[in-house]
């Protein structure tokens, strides 16, 4: 794939660039070869550092259970702090998995970029890249 060579997002975070590369993989998905229409779009909208950084953020957001299990699993022997302290967190990605659902079947009743940023969401993402 070929990339810009110098940027043209001076400054943005890497939500910003993940926000904005979710949203051109989405656009591609409307055109006969959605694969090559996505890599089109990225190479000329980002450097190849910045989309390593958007998918990396992106890789970041997915909620790995097959980890908390390892977690829990190596645990085992611990006292019930430690079990307590896996059960909230399994309360926890539960949680963020309905609150990430309602902000992307929100539509236009809310500002879903506002509140995507406060936890640090992308929206559409799990759709887009299959989190």
């Amino acid at each position: 794939m070929t990339f810009r060579e110098s940027s043209n997002k001076t400054g943005w975070d890497d939500w910003a660039l993940a926000c904005e590369a979710v949203m051109l993989r989405g656009l591609a998905s409307y055109s006969d070869d959605p694969e090559a229409d996505a890599a089109r779009r990225i190479g000329e909208a980002f450097t190849e550092d910045e989309i390593r950084r958007a998918d990396a953020y992106l890789a970041a957001g997915v909620l790995n259970t097959g980890r908390l299990a390892a977690i829990e699993a190596t645990l085992a022997e611990a006292g019930d702090d430690t079990k307590w302290l896996v059960e909230q967190l399994r309360h926890a990605w539960a949680r963020n998995t309905v609150l990430r659902d309602r902000i992307d079947a929100a539509g236009s009743l809310m500002d879903i970029g506002c509140v995507a940023s406060a936890i640090g969401y992308v929206p559409g993402s799990r759709t887009v890249i299959g989190a």
